[in-house]
């Protein structure tokens, strides 16, 4: 297994009994990312057994408290349990005079280097393992999705190949890295020795935004898409006063985009019962699943 997401939040401005504000832990490879921390986000991770020191990027997406207003006990409880390991968040304007005035007030001591980054629309940002990229979307403050791809790693060797044109072993990080092989007798070119890498994977996160089909190009082909679905389309006038999407609206641009797997979350407090939300997004994309809480979805 090469990752997972495990949803920790699921419900949109009010949280209910069962389903807490925004929230996930997203590993992949090197990278253990949070995206969102909305109340209660530290108590999902502790109740799901997943450790908050591993962390060591989070993207808060906008500054609507739904989906920022765990961070700062989050980064305090890290504080207090001794993390040393450096962490950087990555925020919209704004966000690191809140945590400033909220530390400051406090007196509180960090017992790590905490780095808060200003997101801008358009830029990549290179992680360990993987880069993201930073997309804006429309809502009623600055908003920002994430399309996370993994950094192409290096070809595989076609040992057989190798082994039989008696192909050195020291020659095989610079195959591996797409170069040809060459010695004084001859040139064997790289396609020969190695095979492709594989199309790398790609994770987008879509929350808090109004239908913006325009954007199915940045999104095309990503392998597993999280798109907000607060409301059904019984409620789209309701939606577009809110710029938030409906379920169907979520399967239409996953439609759109080609992608692989849809998720659908941000739920309305209004709804007990998710399940006519998923028939709804279906309807339109029929690979999708439920963001519920303590789901994890392997990436294999």
């Amino acid at each position: 297994m090469r990752g997972s997401i495990t949803i920790l939040g699921t419900s949109s401005a009010a949280p209910t009994k069962d389903r807490f504000h925004s929230g996930q832990y997203f590993t992949f490879l090197r990278d253990v990312v949070l995206i969102d921390c909305g109340e209660g986000t530290q108590y999902r991770l502790l109740q799901y057994g997943l450790n908050y020191q591993k962390i060591n990027h989070i993207f808060i997406s906008h500054l609507h408290g739904d989906h920022y207003l765990g961070l700062p006990g989050l980064i305090n409880t890290m504080a207090l349990n001794s993390r040393s390991k450096p962490l950087t968040v990555y925020g919209p304007s704004g966000l690191s005079t809140i945590l400033d005035a909220h530390f400051s007030s406090g007196k509180s001591h960090l017992s790590f280097d905490l780095t808060v980054k200003e997101l801008q629309a358009g830029e990549r940002i290179e992680l360990k393992s993987m880069t993201c990229e930073v997309v804006q979307l429309e809502h009623r403050i600055p908003c920002y999705g994430f399309r996370f791809v993994q950094n192409q790693s290096d070809r595989k060797l076609n040992i057989t190949r190798c082994e039989e044109l008696n192909i050195p072993i020291s020659a095989y990080s610079r195959l591996k890295e797409g170069a040809d092989y060459s010695d004084e007798h001859r040139q064997i070119g790289n396609a020969e020795l190695t095979f492709p890498s594989g199309k790398p994977f790609s994770y987008g996160y879509m929350t808090d935004t109004r239908y913006l089909p325009e954007l199915s190009e940045v999104f095309a082909e990503t392998d597993v898409l999280y798109h907000e679905a607060t409301y059904l389309s019984t409620l789209i006038d309701r939606a577009e006063a809110t710029f938030h999407s409906t379920a169907q609206q979520a399967g239409k641009f996953a439609r759109l985009s080609a992608v692989n797997q849809l998720i659908i979350g941000h739920f309305s407090s209004r709804y007990d019962d998710l399940k006519p939300l998923l028939e709804e997004a279906r309807s339109e994309f029929p690979n999708t699943e439920l963001a519920v809480e303590a789901k994890t979805f392997e990436i294999s």
